[in-house]
């Protein structure tokens, strides 16, 4: 038996190869879901006509979630915090500087994403021991399973598609703006290192697996009605449904170690009941900071400290010089609507990712709250129509980090979180803010610079790398399957070993690499995969 530790993205996706090779798979998982009540109000929704979704039919899906400068400080899934919910054996988590969070849920963070997909450039994983080509099955292989809305446009040059043909969600009018704008500048652009095309989001656009298509509701913040935003939970119903893995639910990992002939696997149930398990291999896709917290325990770490590596997040609204009316009206999606690349040696020697969000509901707050007693007088209706939100990323060698260390008292186990900052991450933004400006007349959009916010840590979710993959790897490392040293039937499978944090999102690396783990594996002839 191959046990595989989380639902996620990375779990579900070495599951994936693990049954492709023909080999007998178990999920163990923690397994949180959406209250029953919750999800039957969620299934009334969706059968009603979209015609009948008023605010007050769609009331419980705004709850608890609110807006300010900062973002959505918790983003919910039908206003519900279950993915972030804790169970027996959850590891207890102190923050010192920076803010993250694990999830227990089915299908981990999955549940709760902006479903933004872009693979790596080769560029950006130079110090990787392993190469885009290594990678590059798994890409197109995931893509098998989870669903791609993109187009076929400028950044396919730069960053392909991996897949023949996909559909796409409808474009927004301010963000067609935005692009007629781009284009009437492109060589200009170009030339400058601005590339940008439409979003890539993991989401099902063209309503396939008998969904319909996207309505265009406007309450993609708060979770798709119809299921149409992938979450790894979606693929793991289909896996049990045809009967092709066992899935163990309310069962939380604690550690595991390498018998002489093969792994136990020591757990807790729901109740905190004690539960071990045995079998051949384990992969761990637990999630950055529930796998970290399982190497440190396994292999008697405590007190060590391990780096994990993020990937700086920061948040740019901009204002169009052209507006574009009635948006508060607009049937749109609003999740990312445009990807824009930048490639500046000057500013850094990696990409730089940034995401574009056009209007939706949640920008009204803290726009309101900014104007204070001037609320009543200004025309909020018009700025919206011209307002926009970045959503940025740097590469973690020009980001801050997080030092965990996991320690023991006779209160149990606790992971100590701590940042350690990076003065290049300003520097570098800066740097990009005095582009941005200048581009002003060529691009249509001038940043509001004053209303920057640069997010601490670990907020963006892009974090890894506490066991960094390497040829040849040391304590406290793991080689290219995986394998922390000195092991070999225990493999690391999720972000935490990733060597470096590229800007371009993570999930979709993290479930290529993933597959890539398993399939080797897998297909191991002897089984040892040496």
């Amino acid at each position: 038996m191959y046990f595989v530790v989380g639902s996620g993205p990375a779990g579900i996706s070495c599951a994936q190869a693990l049954i492709a090779a023909g080999k007998e798979v178990t999920i163990l998982d923690s397994g949180l879901q959406l209250e029953a009540e919750r999800s039957h109000a969620v299934s009334s929704l969706a059968a009603s006509d979209v015609s009948r979704w008023t605010s007050s039919a769609t009331a419980f899906l705004r709850e608890g979630i609110s807006s300010d400068a900062s973002g959505i400080p918790n983003k919910l899934a039908y206003g519900s915090d279950f993915p972030y919910r804790k169970v027996a054996g959850a590891i207890p988590i102190q923050c010192e500087g920076c803010k993250t969070k694990p999830s227990y849920a089915r299908g981990g963070l999955s549940t709760v994403w902006g479903a933004a997909v872009m693979p790596h450039r080769q560029q950006d994983i130079e110090d990787w021991p392993i190469s885009i080509a290594d990678l590059a099955p798994g890409y197109r292989a995931v893509l098998e399973w989870m669903p791609l809305s993109a187009r076929n446009d400028d950044l396919a040059k730069l960053f392909p598609l991996y897949i023949g043909e996909c559909a796409s969600l409808p474009t927004s009018r301010q963000a067609a703006g935005v692009l007629a704008d781009f284009e009437r500048n492109r060589a200009r652009l170009n030339a400058s290192g601005v590339y940008w095309g439409s979003s890539r989001l993991a989401v099902n656009a063209d309503g396939r697996d008998g969904k319909p298509a996207c309505v265009r509701c406007g309450l993609c913040m708060y979770g798709c009605p119809h299921g149409l935003i992938y979450s790894s939970d979606q693929t793991l119903a289909a896996l049990v449904a045809a009967g092709r893995v066992q899935y163990k639910s309310g069962v939380t990992v604690q550690s595991v170690e390498e018998t002489s002939t093969g792994v136990r696997i020591r757990a807790v149930d729901l109740a905190g009941n004690p539960q071990e398990f045995y079998g051949e291999r384990v992969f761990l896709g637990a999630g950055v900071l529930n796998t970290t917290t399982i190497l440190l325990r396994s292999l008697g770490m405590y007190d060590t400290p391990v780096q994990l590596r993020d990937s700086q997040y920061y948040l740019l609204p901009l204002l169009r010089l052209r507006g574009t009316a009635d948006v508060m009206r607009e049937p749109l999606h609003t999740l990312a609507q445009i990807f824009v690349e930048i490639f500046d040696s000057s500013i850094s020697p990696y990409s730089i990712h940034l995401q574009t969000y056009t209007y939706n509901e949640l920008f009204r707050a803290p726009v309101l709250a900014a104007l204070g007693p001037f609320r009543k007088i200004f025309p909020l209706e018009a700025f919206l129509g011209r307002l926009l939100l970045f959503q940025g990323y740097l590469h973690s060698s020009h980001s801050g980090s997080i030092i965990a260390t996991l320690t023991h008292s006779q209160n149990g186990d606790r992971l100590m979180l701590r940042a350690l900052p990076n003065q290049e991450a300003k520097k570098r933004v800066r740097k990009l803010l005095l582009k941005l400006t200048r581009m002003a007349a060529h691009t249509g959009v001038i940043p509001l610079i004053p209303k920057l916010q640069m997010e601490l840590p670990g907020s963006g979710y892009h974090s890894g790398g506490s066991f960094p993959m390497s040829a040849e790897p040391q304590a406290g490392e793991t080689d290219i399957l995986g394998r922390p040293y000195g092991l070999r039937r225990v493999h690391a499978i999720d972000s935490t070993i990733l060597p470096s944090i590229p800007a371009t999102t993570i999930t979709y690396t993290v479930m290529a690499n993933a597959y890539r783990i398993g399939s080797l594996v897998g297909t191991a002839m002897d089984g040892s995969a040496q």
